[in-house]
């Protein structure tokens, strides 16, 4: 039995992270595939597209389909790619073009209210077009709702009343997701922390602050009482939010019961930016915050930090920012602070980060030789368990 593994793609300042699990199932969560066309020789590139086109199942169409989708938040290094390669539309009009395309259907799709509010990029509309095509199968009670390529799953509730009649399809923080594409899981599952009401009801309608942050946790056996592996997901979350994220989790316990901020590898908000430890510019705000600070001591024995983002220099960028990488490797130690932009490099191209679950927690995967290196060569989705956030949840 294989393991299940977490593949963080090398996409410059942007995220893309693939979960795949012991049975085969598989959770993206955000894309940012920058490649421009079958072709492209650019050889900083990664080709993404590729490998996952060599990562996913097919259906018995022979049609490539990844489970479940998640978008964190719609900005365009979060959805960058989305039209192009994934499928839109009734799934049952999946064509022979559509295959030799590599269009990649979309069993079962995860977003928050905060893809009605605002749009900033092409990709993000054809990701809300495609999520309100699936909504109104459901409201519509369409005989097709529950079926592949048109589940769908609303993650928070707005406080408006976005979605109200929808609300079995939804999840909010406190709860923990056992159930994916429709199959329940016994060895992973899935602690939700963000976006709480608050975040997604603020005036200014800020996308990172309202990012979906979850906890994705791993076992090795049905019956064990620990987890193998704790990795935490936050978009572009910022300091505000995980202020939010530890006084809810903490006030209720869940750190406690659930280990919901315990975690083993931890994604760096907004690719190494400053701004998951204080505002920006950090000359202006220079001492991290004390929560996010806190966040980061949930860190178990030989934790890692993954920043997602180019590659981290002592210069004025910020996203990535230098100052945060040494917050990070205060936190870590200098060898657990990855950088998507370096890892093993195949010449000019870097390769994914991932990481094999195993009895022993996460373990690097050996570089496993591939022909995607360069860019262009080659219904309800939800359990509900009981929640510790209790009504204030939503």
């Amino acid at each position: 039995m294989a393991n299940a593994t977490i593949k963080y793609y090398p996409v410059g300042n942007g995220d893309c992270s693939l979960v795949t699990l012991v049975d085969g199932t598989t959770m993206l969560v955000d894309c940012n595939i920058r490649e421009s066309a079958s072709g492209d020789t650019d050889d900083t590139k990664f080709d993404v597209k590729q490998d996952l086109l060599a990562s996913l199942k097919r259906n018995t169409a022979n049609n490539p389909f990844v489970d479940v989708f998640v978008l964190t938040h719609g900005d365009q290094d979060h959805c960058r790619g989305f039209a192009k390669n994934f499928f839109q539309g009734d799934p049952a009009t999946y064509s022979a073009d559509d295959r030799e395309a590599g269009r990649i259907l979309i069993d079962e799709i995860w977003f928050s209210p905060m893809v009605e509010e605002v749009s900033t990029n092409p990709d993000e509309d054809v990701f809300e077009a495609e999520a309100m095509r699936r909504v109104k199968l459901h409201r519509d009670k369409a005989a097709n709702r529950d079926e592949p390529g048109n589940r769908v799953v609303i993650i928070g509730y707005d406080g408006r009343g976005s979605f109200k009649d929808l609300n079995h399809l939804r999840q909010t923080p406190g709860n923990i997701v056992t159930r994916f594409n429709q199959k329940e899981q016994t060895l992973f599952s899935v602690f939700l922390h963000a976006p709480f009401k608050e975040q997604l009801y603020d005036e200014e309608k800020d996308k990172n602050f309202a990012s979906i942050v979850f906890q994705a946790r791993f076992k090795q056996r049905a019956t064990d009482t620990d987890f193998a592996c704790l990795a935490l997901f936050g978009g572009d979350s910022d300091h505000w939010a995980w202020c939010v994220i530890l006084d809810k989790t903490t006030r209720h316990k869940n750190d406690v019961t659930h280990k919901a901020l315990d975690w083993d590898l931890f994604l760096a908000p907004h690719h190494c930016s400053w701004s998951y430890f204080n505002d920006r510019p950090q000359a202006d705000n220079p001492t991290p915050k004390a929560e996010p600070l806190a966040v980061l001591d949930y860190a178990r024995t030989g934790a890692r930090v993954i920043a997602s983002s180019k590659e981290v220099l002592d210069d004025s960028s910020n996203p990535p920012h230098y100052e945060a990488k040494l917050e990070y490797i205060k936190k870590v130690g200098k060898a657990n602070f990855l950088n998507t932009d370096t890892h093993k490099k195949k010449g000019n191209t870097p390769q994914p980060i991932v990481f094999e679950v195993t009895s022993q927690g996460p373990v690097p995967a050996k570089l496993v030789e591939s022909t995607a290196t360069v860019a262009g060569t080659g219904a309800l989705g939800a359990l509900h368990k009981p929640s510790g956030y209790g009504a204030e949840a939503i």
